[in-house]
């Protein structure tokens, strides 16, 4: 599993439309593909989106830590 934060971003990023990343907030589409691509860095605005969007995964994104008795999972824990 990934092991920075900016790591497990990309997992999300990578699982989710870019159509849909930019209609979730105020980051436009050019940006998202710059991040899938590797050519930006995710911030603090793109973190919270997907927070929004995984609101199952928002502990997971910002600790690397699954927490089942409060909801908290990582990906593959959802995909089972």
């Amino acid at each position: 599993m990934p092991e920075t934060l900016s790591e497990r971003a990309l997992l999300l990023i990578n699982a989710t439309s870019l159509t849909e990343l930019s209609k979730a907030g105020t980051t436009d589409y050019p940006r998202w593909v710059n991040i899938k691509r590797g050519r930006a860095r995710v911030g603090a605005d793109e973190i919270e989106i997907l927070g929004a969007l995984y609101p199952q995964h928002r502990w997971w994104l910002m600790t690397g830590e699954v927490m089942l008795e409060m909801g908290q999972n990582r990906p593959d824990y959802s995909q089972k």
